[in-house]
């Protein structure tokens, strides 16, 4: 069976993430990488992300990237945040980046690839291989274009499954359907007036449910408790 094909079943029943990731990076070894990264980030609420790195880097660079504030203009990363296509280092498509690869140059980090998946509550992945030499060819970049593909997305469903918190912060289960609704509506912008109006009670109701909501919810006003919802619906 073909090395890429085999990936799911090599990566499933792994419970801790830095063994998954060495996993990963053999099997970037063995498809002609010697580095490898992924990127994981999941939101905890509206304003605040939780990420988490792993890398087989040269000693030193990711200090020295985070240092040199690198991850603000990284085009991979800019880019990878709204596309699947695979992102090849220095395309000069990409968001010019001098220092970036002048610095990555200097610790042997040449060329390289780079490809993103996302989850269905807003997780974001970004997996990177990347070489000290040998420039990737056109038939390599059309193989990576599949192949790469579907190494990103198990490495992220799996990550995903170890990373990401598997319950909400709150009884999902106790809102019931109405609370629902008016929690939904809150969150497209509706006020008390207009949720009664539109769900046919009245407003005292409508704010009756926001306040049984906060409560559920653990949040401090209705549009936190909204946002809650929809992140974890």
């Amino acid at each position: 069976m073909h090395l890429l094909e085999t990936i799911h079943d090599h990566c499933h029943g792994i419970t801790d993430s830095q063994k998954l990731f060495l996993q990963i990076d053999s099997f970037a070894k063995r498809i002609g990488f010697e580095y490898c990264s992924y990127g994981f980030r999941h939101h905890r609420s509206a304003t605040q992300s939780e990420v988490r790195v792993f890398d087989s880097y040269p000693t030193g660079w990711m200090s020295h990237y985070g240092a040199s504030g690198y991850l603000d203009i990284d085009p991979t990363v800019a880019v990878g945040a709204h596309t699947d296509r695979l992102l090849s280092w220095r395309d000069p498509a990409l968001p010019q980046a001098d220092a970036l690869w002048r610095d990555a140059n200097d610790f042997g980090l040449n060329h390289g690839v780079a490809r993103s998946s996302w989850g269905p509550h807003g997780e974001f992945g970004l997996l990177s291989f990347s070489r000290s030499t040998e420039h990737l060819t056109p038939i390599e970049l059309n193989s990576l274009q599949v192949g790469m593909g579907a190494l990103a997305n198990y490495t992220h469903e799996s990550m995903s499954r170890l990373l990401r918190p598997q319950h909400p912060p709150f009884d999902l289960a106790s809102l019931s359907g109405r609370e629902r609704e008016v929690l939904l509506w809150t969150a497209e912008g509706k006020t008390a007036d207009e949720i009664g109006d539109i769900l046919g009670i009245s407003t005292r109701t409508v704010n009756f449910h926001i306040r049984n909501c906060l409560d559920k919810t653990g949040c401090r006003n209705k549009v936190q408790s909204a946002i809650r919802l929809v992140m974890w619906r």
